[in-house]
């Protein structure tokens, strides 16, 4: 069977059949194959991923670092409450504070409450990688696992 008529015009039926369809179906076959490959080597990119040593350092000194800036955060906060007391205590009563005082107090809550808003960013995000499995392989067991729990 030729791909030409016995008039001597190219057939394009038999062309489409005998070859633009098997070319299709042996790059589609070759797809499918690249495709399977890729996804049976997907746990192996993770694995090299996750131990790679950059990888294990930085996610080891963050918590570290960050286990830090929650203690020096905590004390800050203490450091803060004991400002807006001392205030209160030297401004005397409320009603006689001029508007500098209310001010000034005002501003020293409002120091407490950015503290406090960034401890509980702090926490949540310590908190959340600390679930993650391929980054608390990497925490130093002297580090809680989770923050705001008994601390």
């Amino acid at each position: 069977m030729s791909l030409i008529n016995d008039d001597g015009k190219v057939h394009g039926g038999r062309i489409l059949k005998r070859v633009v369809l098997p070319i299709i179906g042996i790059i589609l076959v070759i797809g499918i194959i690249w495709w399977g490959v890729g996804m049976l080597s997907q746990p192996a990119r993770v694995l090299e991923r996750t131990f790679d040593a950059d990888n294990m350092i930085a996610n080891y000194e963050w918590f570290k670092q960050t286990h830090q800036d929650y203690l020096a955060t905590q004390n800050q906060i203490v450091i803060a409450k004991n400002k807006c007391t001392q205030f209160k205590s030297d401004a005397g009563d409320r009603n006689t504070w001029s508007f500098e005082d209310k001010t000034e107090y005002s501003r020293l809550n409002s120091v407490v409450q950015g503290l406090e808003n960034h401890v509980l960013s702090l926490v949540s995000t310590y908190n959340a990688r600390s679930a993650m499995m391929n980054r608390n392989l990497f925490k130093s067991k002297d580090l809680p696992y989770k923050l705001g729990e008994g601390e």
